[in-house]
């Protein structure tokens, strides 16, 4: 399992450090693929800072890079205490980083860690993914047999709660898998959030 992993700007690094995810989503490319950028990112292991730092180094000159994303094959924020430690070392050179995140964090953790994220993270792109909670259940298979419904409600919150946060704060949607209308419902409730930034993956 690779720990950093690039994919598109070479300016940008991707932080995978966990597979354990409270979604089971339909479209998710893990269901498809082992990796990204030529990285492997299915593994049971999950790094701790050294062996991230050294997954990083990996890729060259740590000042070279603008912006570190956590993302990978699973919820970035089960990993909240690792995300706490590495911020200033990822910042040390001046780059941003960036969460993408089901917004399950607070369920995760029973806590509210909205300010936690905010002082390790300068913006998040949450994934909305649907425009209620009927097609939330059918496309994303929260929860592992507790209350859907929870993680549904869990993720409104984090998204509703975001720009309060961090300095940018994204919605998205995986365009294949609504129709036109859908994602036009998922864009209007964004914005009526105050949330300008929606993106169609």
């Amino acid at each position: 399992m690779d720990y950093a992993y690039q994919f598109g700007d070479p300016h940008t690094l991707y932080l995978n450090v966990t597979n354990r995810c409270t979604n089971r989503c339909r479209f998710c490319v893990r269901n498809r693929i082992e990796g990204l950028g030529g990285a492997v990112l299915w593994g049971d292991e999950e790094p701790d800072l050294p062996a991230l730092q050294c997954a990083v180094e990996g890729y060259g000159d740590v000042r070279a890079f603008r912006e570190f994303i956590w993302c990978g094959f699973g919820e970035p924020t089960f990993r909240l205490e690792l995300m706490r430690q590495a911020a200033p070392w990822l910042r040390s050179h001046g780059a941003k980083i960036r969460l993408n995140t089901n917004g399950h964090a607070c369920l995760i953790h029973g806590r509210d860690v909205l300010p936690e994220l905010s002082e390790c993270v300068d913006s998040v792109s949450i994934s909305l993914n649907a425009p209620d909670l009927e097609r939330y259940l059918e496309l994303c298979r929260p929860g592992g047999g507790d209350s859907g419904k929870a993680y549904w409600e869990a993720m409104l919150d984090f998204l509703a709660r975001a720009p309060q946060y961090f300095a940018e704060t994204q919605a998205s949607v995986v365009g294949f898998s609504l129709s036109d209308d859908e994602i036009d419902r998922c864009k209007g409730f964004v914005n009526s959030l105050g949330i300008q930034s929606f993106r169609i993956r």
